[in-house]
């Protein structure tokens, strides 16, 4: 799967759009896959092997697994970030979209988080206060720095390059 494909990337008109988990999705299905496939597992072979207890915490462990995916799979994956060059402003769009901030507000900036790091935006007066996580995490290895140099000249810089802000300084930081 190439970048593009990863991201959901599309350039259409004077409206560039991604959406930044949507890579996530295969992986997530997997996972919900694989809950049900437990369900039945948990009914038939543990019903009787445990105390009621037991298999009450075990069922509430299962449907706090389901709904923690589920969760991922309807509000964090479906999120699409809009740059529509026509009105200089940029939305976030979830099951509402939202406008985030104009052009000239805004700043790119790498963070990192648990051993990784990701690329980020903000308006230039509060970046550190609300921020909004525009890739994946990337890490030191080989393959992660190829997926970041495709995302850097896929993604980014069209993007950038877009909303008018130069590319140097979040990659002198790395």
């Amino acid at each position: 799967m190439n970048t593009t494909d990863r991201y959901r990337f599309s350039r259409s008109g004077n409206e560039i759009s991604f959406m930044p988990n949507y890579h996530f999705l295969r992986t997530l299905v997997g996972w919900l896959g694989l809950g049900i496939i437990a369900l039945p597992v948990i009914l038939y072979f543990f019903r009787g092997k445990m105390s009621g207890d037991n298999f009450k915490i075990a069922l509430g462990i299962w449907i706090l697994y389901m709904l923690y995916f589920l969760f991922d799979l309807f509000f964090r994956i479906p999120v699409k970030f809009i740059f529509d060059q026509s009105e200089q402003c940029i939305y976030r769009k979830q099951v509402f979209t939202k406008k985030l901030m104009k052009f000239e507000e805004m700043t790119y900036f790498i963070s990192e988080d648990n051993g990784g790091y990701f690329y980020v935006i903000g308006k230039k007066r509060n970046q550190f206060v609300k921020s909004y996580r525009i890739s994946n995490y990337f890490s030191g290895s080989k393959a992660s720095e190829k997926r970041e140099e495709e995302y850097i000249r896929e993604i980014l810089c069209p993007v950038l390059e877009a909303v008018g802000v130069p590319f140097g300084p979040a990659e002198s930081n790395r």
